[in-house]
């Protein structure tokens, strides 16, 4: 999430200062050939090569009055292409694939959808600015994970920036989401108070075989020694009784620890 938001942000933020303005500036030149391919239609334009080039000579850019879509350093006074007084013998459309080879333009233009207008260049800074915010929050999290870890040991389990939970205080186990989601929850009892919390497989430790599937392994430990009630899926077709739990693990502990690019590790 980070690397997509981050990404995704940049590009955003390429469009709205590089991207956006220098494709308007691109435009610009294309309807300069074009002008150019009609100005040739007209008989008097093309008396001589000595009229057409004074023509041309004459001819600046035609950019919008909106300047603030074009790149900062655009030259609005800027006369058509050089290449253009070469008309006599090619056209408007050879001599752009020639010329906009040259800069590294694209060859076709659609003139339809560009140029873009300052609000759809806005556009892109607010998206960017959403990505950017997205980024940092995804940060925060990431970060925050892989601080956390969970564990188990002889005593009972310890959540995630969490304390001991003594395995006698659990009263409830509900692990219906383990096999599907790597998501159980715990019910135990503090002061006379009912708390939840949580056993994440998926954020903490995962189940990668060749590592020993560290969130597996800590949930095995903690079957063994849990004696409350336990939730479970049960067939529909089956009648609803005791589940026995057959559970191996390790006599002396384990945790796991958080990590959010799907590795596990077992301290």
């Amino acid at each position: 999430m980070l690397v997509m938001f981050g990404g995704f942000g940049a590009y955003f933020l390429y469009d709205w200062k590089v991207g956006y303005p220098k494709k308007n500036y691109v435009v610009a030149n294309y309807s300069a050939f074009n002008e150019a391919g009609e100005a040739w239609t007209v008989d008097a334009n093309r008396a001589s090569p000595e009229v057409w080039n004074a023509f041309v000579e004459k001819q600046t850019i035609s950019f919008d009055e909106d300047r603030s879509i074009y790149p900062s350093n655009t030259d609005f006074g800027e006369k058509w292409p050089e290449i253009l007084r070469q008309m006599a013998n090619h056209k408007s459309d050879d001599l752009w694939a020639d010329y906009s080879g040259e800069k590294g333009w694209p060859q076709k233009v659609n003139l339809e959808d560009d140029p873009k207008t300052a609000g759809q260049i806005r556009e892109q800074l607010i998206a960017a600015c959403v990505c950017f915010l997205l980024t940092t929050i995804a940060l925060f999290f990431l970060i925050r994970t892989r601080r956390r870890f969970m564990k188990v040991d002889d005593q009972g389990y310890y959540p995630p920036g969490g304390s001991l939970i003594p395995f006698p205080t659990i009263k409830i186990l509900d692990m219906r989401k383990w096999e599907t989601k790597g998501l159980a929850t715990l019910v135990y009892e503090t002061d006379g108070k009912e708390n939840k919390a949580k056993i994440d497989g998926m954020v903490y430790g995962q189940f990668k075989e060749e590592e020993g599937a560290p969130a597996e392994a800590l949930f095995q430990k903690v079957l063994e020694n849990f004696e409350g009630e336990l939730i479970e899926l049960v067939d529909e077709n089956e009648n609803e009784e005791a589940n026995d739990i057959d559970s191996e693990g390790d006599d002396e502990g384990a945790s796991v620890g958080g990590d959010s690019d799907d590795s596990g590790e077992k301290e």
